[in-house]
């Protein structure tokens, strides 16, 4: 009798798990349904990338709606997201228009390190999902930075070339000299040429530079590594 009530006990938690796990796969089929609706992506996500969406979801909902988000209207996704992968993309959140003007007509100025403001994106709707979720009070507006990839590898090799491991290519992209700021930070200055334009991801207004050129070169590009190769040499 006791084993016959023991098999009946095993049974019904049997039963029960396997109801659970129904329920479990249930909420995550709706959950992928409700990340296809809001970032258009079109393919089934990874477990991975399911937990990382949920999470992001529960952040997401608490601070904001929906619908306050133009990021992946078509027309502002087009201007983020280049179709023909010849470019590396990156972003930048400002709060100020006027800052968003100043960078489209004077450049991207930034200190030591390119990579301290500057989001690198692929064309992953959901990494960009993520990665403007986590950046996005900063500012409303998102400056575009887009460099062509057979610039970032000829100066990133003539920087190996040069036997200069310490600074990155985005260091050597400035025609202007890098200037020391008040807090004793190296400041460079990336050319207006590489800045694609902003967007404002509430409205979805979106402005475009009319001097962008992802392939600009100068010979000041060379110059400053003659420049970095020297000061070591004399040093």
């Amino acid at each position: 009798m006791t084993q016959i009530i023991l098999l009946i006990v095993i049974i019904m938690l049997a039963a029960y798990i396997i109801f659970l796990h129904i329920q479990l796969i249930r909420k995550n089929l709706l959950i992928e349904s409700i990340a296809r609706k809001v970032s258009g992506i079109e393919r089934a996500l990874k477990p991975d990338e399911l937990k990382k969406f949920i999470n992001e979801l529960h952040k997401f909902n608490i601070r904001t709606s929906l619908t306050d988000d133009k990021l992946f209207d078509e027309k502002v996704f087009n201007f983020i997201i280049d179709s023909k992968k010849d470019k590396n993309t990156y972003l930048h959140y400002t709060m100020d228009e006027q800052v968003a003007l100043s960078i489209l007509s004077e450049g991207f100025r930034f200190t030591d390190s390119f990579h301290k403001t500057a989001l690198p994106v692929s064309d992953d709707k959901l990494d960009l999902l993520i990665n403007h979720n986590n950046k996005k009070y900063y500012g409303d507006y998102i400056i575009v930075i887009s460099i062509s990839n057979e610039i970032v590898a000829f100066y990133a090799s003539e920087l190996q070339n040069a036997g200069i491991k310490d600074y990155s290519f985005e260091n050597i992209l400035t025609e202007a000299p890098p200037v020391k700021n008040e807090n004793s930070e190296t400041t460079y200055l990336l050319p207006s040429q590489y800045i694609k334009g902003y967007v404002n991801y509430r409205t979805g207004e979106v402005i475009s530079n009319p001097v962008f050129n992802p392939g600009f070169t100068s010979p000041g590009f060379s110059e400053n590594i003659m420049r970095i190769k020297t000061s070591r040499i004399l040093n």
